[in-house]
């Protein structure tokens, strides 16, 4: 009985981390005076050896300016887990550089990292039917603990002791993220009291 309990939980818990996976994972608020102010600096680094670089500093000097003077303007999107590999593949695009730094610390081979976040629902669905198959073979519910360990731990780790200050890109942190990595834990804790319930 104590172990179809414990099942059950686990299942519940991987559904929650599938649903998480489509719900949003940020809000990203990309403030309108930090673009700005970023343009004119690669602009004024980029261009600086051209006759028309002054001109082109000069009016987004004027843009900030104004921006200034009105109040700066920002704008909002949330982006979800299945979302993150499109936006790291724009290479430009900062909303998911500053994403893959919170996930992993760094911005080298993003391309590839980005698409690891597919794991995520993977990993909640293999420790359904490993909660399903643990009751045969206890090996089942070490590699539930293991698997869910990882990334919860990790997963945490990265958001709690995330720099999310950024001129240009603000970024808030979701239910999405969240319930994911709260879900692993939960299982993670389920796996251990499984095992100790076991060892009665």
């Amino acid at each position: 009985m104590k172990k179809k309990i414990l099942s059950a939980l686990i299942i519940v818990a991987a559904a929650v981390i599938v649903i998480s996976f489509f719900m949003p994972w940020a809000r990203v608020s990309i403030s309108a005076m930090g673009v700005s102010k970023e343009l004119t600096g690669k602009v004024d680094s980029t261009l600086k050896d051209t006759p028309f670089a002054g001109k082109v500093v000069n009016k987004l000097q004027e843009v900030t300016d104004t921006l200034s003077s009105i109040g700066d303007i920002k704008l909002k999107t949330r982006v979800s887990g299945y979302s993150i590999p499109v936006l790291v593949n724009e290479k430009s695009s900062k909303v998911a550089i500053s994403l893959m730094q919170i996930l992993f610390k760094n911005t080298k081979d993003l391309d590839i990292k980005s698409y690891l976040v597919y794991l995520l629902p993977i990993c909640g669905i293999f420790c359904a039917i490993a909660g399903i198959l643990g009751y045969k073979n206890k090996i089942y519910i070490l590699a539930i603990i293991i698997v869910s360990g990882v990334i919860s731990i990790m997963g945490l780790y990265n958001l709690y002791t995330a720099h999310l200050e950024n001129v240009a890109v603000e970024i808030t942190i979701m239910d999405g993220l969240w319930l994911t990595m709260y879900g692993f834990l939960f299982i993670f804790l389920v796996g251990i009291t499984w095992i100790a319930l076991d060892r009665k």
